[in-house]
């Protein structure tokens, strides 16, 4: 019997988490793609929705393009169920899917830290602490490099 796919996050080395950005870019290029569509989706949906409730009935064309629109609004949240879910398979934390910002857990020096990458970079340039956030990322030089040398006096 096969064992049930585990879904969340895993601990990564720099190389694994880069060799895992091609098909994260992918995906996240994707999901911002498919959100453009649905975000003007969403708005026709909500005048459609104001004429629906104003009386007319299913023969009216707007009824048959509302429902119309809601398969399609359908359509959009399992696409983005989908690739939210191959996030998951890959390990990665999708911190913001919109602003494409990715996290992957690893060690440094023996403390969990984040390998922090986000749309639009080539590579992964920094890491923080988990509680530092984005705002407290530092280069991946120093994650690298190890702890910092002592100055000799």
């Amino acid at each position: 019997m096969k064992s049930p796919e585990i879904l969340g996050p895993r601990l990564f080395t720099l190389q694994e988490a880069e060799a895992a950005l091609p098909l994260i870019r992918d995906r996240l290029t994707r999901f911002r793609a498919l959100y453009a569509e649905y975000d003007s989706l969403r708005r026709d949906l909500a005048v459609l929705r104001l004429v629906s409730t104003s009386g007319g009935d299913r023969s009216n064309p707007d009824a048959a393009a509302l429902a119309e629109m809601e398969r399609r609004q359908v359509g959009f949240m399992n696409s983005f169920r989908d690739i939210q879910e191959e996030l998951l398979r890959v390990g990665c934390l999708a911190k913001s899917i919109q602003d494409g910002l990715v996290d992957f857990f690893a060690l440094k020096e023996g403390r969990l830290v984040f390998l922090c990458w986000k749309l639009g970079e080539d590579r992964i340039q920094a890491w923080h602490t988990l509680e530092g956030g984005f705002a407290a990322r530092m280069p991946i030089r120093s994650f690298r490099d190890g702890p910092p040398k002592e100055e000799s006096a």
